[in-house]
């Protein structure tokens, strides 16, 4: 049975009017399958164990990956960039691309630490926060910015509440 879910799969894709060749999947998890997400987590789990083996804390949400680093000195920055590179082999390995122009460093500190890390070759920006599963996360862990960053987006939400109402009546 699980044989089935996983071999002789093809693939065809439909841009407006158009559609592809059909090809035949060699790796992957189908979408939109009840078994999907559960093969996708056992895809994934030997990346989590890769990863920690370098003591790296590792998240994991979706197709999401973060690690975290407590960084002391350049050993521990050294650490991070091994993680990186033992990540970007595992995505190689199973056919996975990462996308570097998705990819960052947050330096969550109030002391600056110089952490260039490196994907194929391509240094990654060192940013003053990043989005995290909706929430914006800041290098001094405030809300600030993140509250400040909904507030035109609710107000326009209560401004249309108001018109509903308005209209409703």
């Amino acid at each position: 049975m699980a044989e089935n879910f996983f071999t002789g799969r093809t693939h065809r894709t439909k841009v407006g009017c158009s559609l592809s060749d059909v090809i035949e999947l060699l790796s992957g998890v189908v979408q939109g399958s009840g078994l999907g997400p559960l093969m996708f987590v056992i895809y994934i789990n030997e990346l989590t164990g890769v990863l920690e083996r370098l003591n790296i804390t590792v998240k994991l949400f979706a197709n999401d990956v973060k690690l975290y680093v407590h960084i002391l000195d350049d050993l521990d920055i050294q650490r991070l960039q091994l993680a990186v590179d033992a990540l970007c082999c595992w995505a190689d390995k199973w056919q996975l691309s990462v996308s570097v122009n998705k990819c960052c460093v947050l330096n969550i500190s109030k002391a600056a630490v110089k952490t260039d890390i490196y994907i194929n070759g391509a240094c990654l920006p060192a940013v003053e926060s990043a989005r995290d599963l909706g929430v914006l996360v800041t290098k001094d862990m405030s809300s600030q910015l993140h509250v400040k960053m909904l507030f035109p987006e609710l107000i326009s939400m209560q401004l249309r509440f108001y018109v509903l109402l308005y209209l409703e009546m």
